[in-house]
């Protein structure tokens, strides 16, 4: 077992013990000892806490970018996007169907081309017509999530067509998710990534979103994957870039609705299920 995993059985021992020790009223050890003591048995288990926030100080408030997250355009209609994920990496097909479902709706938003997870092709959808009116009409209510949705999804799946990077259609916006590579020592405590808009016909970022998270700490470890899942609530950063224009969120929204595992749960299985930590 990992030093988190134990710590669940380890921590209320040492609780009842440094209790005990400052309840003794026999012992001769002054207090200011027996804070020694203490600090010294739960050292093991909180180190990383002060070593995280350490870290957590300069990445949020001294390395670039700052702020850490920026919007300087808004586009409500992007019309044509082109998401590269470099992080899961890449949209599986029940990702792609995600995607359409939840983006692709032949108004604000008619072409979508997302990156595969083999590194080389792209996926790409369009859509004149808004047809989610009409389906909305046919499946009324509760019909639409279970019946709908899947009509939705395989009347644009008919639209795909294959390219690679190099020879896809030109698209207004690039959407790009990319793991920013932290030295060896910090990416044992954090980890990060950076969600970039750009426009495309001037090559420049007009949104951009740089976070940190850290791992459950020891002392409050994660019971499910054993203390060393990723916390979900970053230590700077937004949790997602939502830019949208007028409350619209198609561009660089990074959450559950564009893939179907989690990212905490990727980033898991990625680097730590993956190499025997658990």
């Amino acid at each position: 077992m990992g030093l988190g995993i134990f710590s669940v059985f380890i921590i209320p021992i040492l609780a009842i013990i440094i209790l005990a020790i400052f309840l003794d009223k026999k012992s001769k050890i002054g207090y200011g000892k027996k804070l020694i003591i203490s600090i010294v048995f739960l050292l093991p288990f909180t180190y990383d806490i002060i070593i995280t926030n350490i870290l957590g100080v300069y990445y949020c408030k001294i390395t670039p970018p700052q702020p850490k997250t920026l919007i300087s355009k808004k586009v409500e209609y992007p019309i044509s996007i082109y998401w590269e994920d470099n992080v899961y990496p890449g949209f599986s097909p029940i990702d792609r169907e995600l995607m359409i479902a939840n983006y692709l709706d032949g108004v604000h938003l008619k072409t979508m081309a997302l990156n595969a997870p083999d590194g080389k092709h792209v996926y790409v959808y369009h859509l004149d017509n808004p047809i989610q009116q009409q389906l909305k009409e046919k499946y009324s209510g509760s019909e639409w999530y279970t019946k709908g949705i899947e009509e939705y999804k395989k009347i644009v799946l008919q639209t795909q067509k294959i390219y690679t990077k190099e020879d896809m259609p030109k698209t207004n916006y690039t959407v790009t998710f990319n793991e920013v590579e932290l030295n060896p020592f910090a990416s044992k405590f954090l980890y990060s990534n950076e969600t970039k808009v750009i426009e495309n016909n001037t090559s420049k970022p007009i949104a951009y979103n740089r976070r940190y998270m850290r791992f459950f700490y020891n002392i409050m470890p994660d019971f499910e994957l054993g203390n060393r899942y990723y916390y979900p609530h970053p230590v700077c950063g937004d949790s997602y870039l939502h830019y949208d224009g007028k409350g619209f969120n198609y561009i660089g929204y990074y959450g559950s609705r564009k893939h179907n595992v989690g990212l905490n749960e990727e980033l898991y299985n990625k680097y730590i299920y993956s190499k025997g930590e658990r």
